[in-house]
């Protein structure tokens, strides 16, 4: 992760400029999924951007030399569609595909290998009641909302809203430079209007405290506070029961539990011994404590 910051984004560059243009900032944080692998998400701030999607518009309606060449922009870091002159992935079965020689061809063979061209499955309708399965339409239920529609040239619609070129609607956004230098699923989503940014930054806050616990697991810790505060309740020196020091100790007991009950993978153990971070910043950030947060309450 380290010298991807450095190499490919540019941080380390004497002028910071890499594969998306001069970074001014960035928050990177390790998620580790069920079967263990650790990969990144990210936030990136681009230098020069205006302060906000608002200030954003507003600049793009009075300079619209501005707008051309932010539209050139993310057109030229954000791809959504196919090279042109390649083919598909295609081998026989039994025979091992052969490294392609040229770049383009590579870059498909990247996209159809590691997880940039989407093919629907159960997840994508997780949140869709069992008993209706029946009655889905993959390409309009999928809660990705892909494929998404194909667009012939990236520009800025009606209210100003960023559409990206699109020649294949199940193909996820992504830089081709850094998936060919890594080799591997690299997602990229601009973040274009403020609801897109609230979004995002909530998610990244998610897997930031992600605790990776299931949730009968969380639920079980909070009976067991709630079982053991009802037993024996906090009282105060009058005898009678001291609600504010009862909800501190729930929180108190909940939190040992879930701790306690905390699986880590053997990639984050590794990485840990080996002193490796799991989160990266340009920027230092105000640490908050569970004291500071129990004396609170």
């Amino acid at each position: 992760m380290t010298k991807f910051l450095e190499i490919i984004l540019g941080t380390k560059r004497a002028s910071k400029v890499g594969v998306l243009g001069r970074i001014k900032g960035f928050y990177v944080v390790d998620e580790s999924q069920i079967r263990g692998s650790i990969h990144g998400h990210m936030l990136l701030w681009s230098d020069g951007a205006p302060a906000s999607p608002l200030d954003m518009k507003e600049r793009m309606n009075s300079d619209p030399t501005f707008k051309d060449r932010l539209t050139a922009w993310y057109d030229d870091i954000i791809c959504q569609s196919f090279p042109r002159n390649t083919v598909p992935y295609v081998t026989a079965e039994g025979t091992p595909k052969q490294l392609p020689q040229k770049r383009d061809q590579h870059h498909r063979d990247l996209c159809e290998n590691t997880g940039l061209v989407h093919r629907h499955n159960a997840t994508c309708f997780k949140h869709i009641p069992r008993r209706i399965h029946s009655l889905v339409d993959p390409d309009k239920d999928c809660r990705f909302q892909l494929p998404r529609p194909l667009v012939a040239e990236t520009h800025f619609d009606a209210e100003d809203d960023l559409v990206i070129r699109c020649e294949d609607g199940d193909l996820n956004g992504h830089n081709p430079t850094a998936t060919l230098c890594l080799g591997c699923n690299t997602d990229l989503k601009q973040t274009a209007s403020g609801s897109v940014a609230m979004a995002m930054v909530e998610y990244m806050a998610n897997y930031t405290i992600k605790l990776q616990l299931d949730t009968a697991v969380v639920f079980s810790a909070l009976c067991a506070s709630i079982k053991n505060l009802q037993n024996k309740p906090p009282q105060d020196v009058e005898g009678q029961i001291d609600n504010s020091e009862m909800a501190r100790l729930m929180m108190v007991k909940t939190t040992n539990t879930l701790v306690g009950k905390r699986e880590l993978t053997g990639q984050q153990t590794a990485t840990l011994l080996l002193g490796r971070k799991n989160n990266y910043t340009s920027d230092e950030y105000q640490e908050y404590w569970w004291s500071s947060m129990l004396r609170d309450i």
